[in-house]
């Protein structure tokens, strides 16, 4: 232990020197508490991240994202190619009129392309079962929609439709799916719809081919926001759902997207504002430049979303320097009256970013917060704001876990907490081991309501420190429950959720479950230590079913 802890000292010592304010395990516990979440969540109303359905589907996945987030924007289960498919599959206007479509007056076409909802829909119901809200991305865009769908007789054997026959083909592909999306049970997680994507960047897309080059004043452009605020109208969101300009680069082409919405409102406000989408670089654009285009769409009376931001950077210091500055400034703006109402990071981690080879977001991998996360998090507090109530507490709130099923995985060894032999029974070892989803590597987390939590595994015993005894170096066993002290944990809070240290009640917490000697091998025993956050003391909570 010695041996481990003096090299674990001199580690410390070094990143501390080279990472300067990083707050580490142990940190207070008002920031050991904070996240994406309760803080810029709670202040802008949409904490949100960049997700697909299987990451959706998975427990640990969508776990994460219960704690940072409250928002997702699907990456592309709601673009146009997926809804409308790679290839047409034609109906008749009755056959979509009968599942639910919407059919302009102006459509003279016998068949019409069926939209492909199964996987929207099961993204809906997910984000519904899981207090998550939703930004629906996109539905008019030159990039991702097949070419077929702007041909005649939806066939790339033929030419581009008339501007008049492609307005009736956007109305219907429109309200088809926002009307899809409100009537159904879970539609009522959409809060926003980026209608329009990157039209200022478009270049020789169906849009252009029909409706002519890139201008401030596309007719087209307005129409589709139209066509969108009819359908929010129609079922009385216009004043909780938000439609949305959104497009990269925004702070190069300022005057030009102020230009163009003020031409789509024009004869009345149906386009709330901007999304910023934020794709940045710490070379490129200054956070300077960057927050002179925030104010001056703020100062234009628009209403601001930040939708996919990610930070290309030469390194840990230098991403969580410029992130740092540029919360700064964005906070700076937000209390000064700028109408800003969510942010975006744009994935969940650097190992699934959409940039390959590049490290642009907050968590390496699931899970594990970044440098720059806790730079985010300082931004926040330096900015005079404390955590919200929304999805956490600042006021270090003792229940941090649900009650549940979980496996528990050492962070230093990788290998998880389990019984001996996964054996139930009073007095077995509680040791390390490869994940076997075996019942004695299950545990039943219960709050106790009072700070502490008990964890029963799956033959139905307890988590007992042995005797009681208040020793580092007692032993950990099951034992049978009996409602003792010694039955008895508390959750140490570090910088990533879901990683805690756990301290025991007979200590008076001073104590907590350590893998003996560092040990990485199946087998090693764990027993109870003095506590100071080392790697061999940290435990990730993985849910799992019963």
């Amino acid at each position: 232990m010695k041996k481990g802890l003096k090299k674990l000292i001199g580690g410390m010592l070094a990143f501390t020197l080279l990472l300067g304010t990083m707050l580490v395990p142990g940190r207070n516990a008002d920031a050991a508490q904070e996240t994406l979440l309760n803080t810029y969540g709670s202040l802008f109303g949409y904490s949100g991240t960049c997700i697909n359905l299987n990451q959706l589907r998975d427990a640990a996945t969508l776990a994460h994202v219960k704690t940072q987030y409250n928002s997702i924007t699907l990456e592309n289960e709601m673009k146009p190619d997926a809804l409308l498919g790679y290839s047409p599959n034609l109906i008749t206007q009755d056959t979509a009129k009968s599942l639910g479509y919407y059919v302009p007056s102006s459509c003279k076409e016998t068949y019409l392309p069926k939209l492909n909802f199964g996987t929207l829909d099961e993204a809906l119901k997910i984000c519904y079962e899981n207090g998550l809200s939703m930004r629906a991305h996109t539905l008019v865009w030159h990039s991702q929609t097949p070419d077929w769908f702007f041909r005649v007789g939806y066939s790339t054997n033929y030419g581009y439709v008339s501007a008049e026959q492609m307005n009736a083909r956007m109305e219907y592909y429109i309200k088809s799916v926002m009307n899809h999306v409100y009537t159904s049970p879970y539609g009522k997680v959409v809060y926003a719809w980026d209608v329009v994507n990157e039209y200022l960047h478009a270049t020789n897309s169906g849009w252009q081919r029909i409706y002519g080059s890139v201008n401030t004043s596309p007719e087209f452009v307005k129409r589709a926001f139209q066509y969108a605020y009819d359908c929010i109208s129609y079922f009385g969101l216009t004043d909780s759902v938000g439609l949305f300009y959104n497009d990269f680069n925004t702070y190069m082409e300022v005057n030009d997207v102020i230009s163009m919405i003020r031409y789509i409102n024009s004869d009345r406000k149906i386009c709330n504002g901007v999304g910023m989408q934020s794709h940045l670089g710490t070379t490129f654009p200054s956070v300077e430049y960057y927050t002179n285009a925030l104010k001056s769409f703020v100062n234009a009376g628009l209403e601001v979303q930040i939708t996919e931001l990610d930070v290309v950077n030469k390194g840990s210091v230098d991403q969580a320097n410029y992130m740092y500055d540029l919360m700064t400034n964005i906070l700076s703006v937000k209390r000064n009256g700028g109408n800003i109402t969510g942010l975006t990071i744009w994935g969940i981690s650097d190992n699934v970013t959409w940039i390959k080879g590049e490290t642009p977001l907050l968590f390496s991998t699931l899970g594990n917060a970044k440098y720059v996360y806790y730079r985010v998090l300082d931004a926040y507090r330096d900015a005079g704001y404390s955590a919200g109530t929304s999805g956490g507490s600042s006021s270090g709130s003792s229940t941090v876990l649900s009650d549940g099923w979980y496996y528990i995985k050492n962070i230093n060894a990788q290998k998880y907490l389990q019984v001996d032999g996964n054996r139930g029974g009073n007095g077995v070892n509680v040791v390390i081991g490869t994940g076997s989803g075996v019942a004695g590597q299950k545990w039943y987390l219960t709050n106790m309501g009072d700070g502490c939590i008990t964890l029963k595994n799956g033959h139905g015993y307890m988590l007992d420190v042995q005797y009681g005894e208040k020793n580092a170096g007692t032993n950990i066993q099951t034992y049978s429950a009996n409602g003792a002290d010694a039955q008895k944990f508390k959750l140490m809070g570090t910088s990533t959720f879901g990683v805690y240290g756990i301290a025991t009640k007979v200590t008076n917490n001073s104590k907590a479950l350590d893998v003996y000697n560092w040990g990485t091998s199946d087998g090693v025993n764990v027993c109870q230590w003095d506590y100071y956050g080392a790697e061999n003391q940290l435990w990730k909570f993985e849910p799992c079913g019963n």
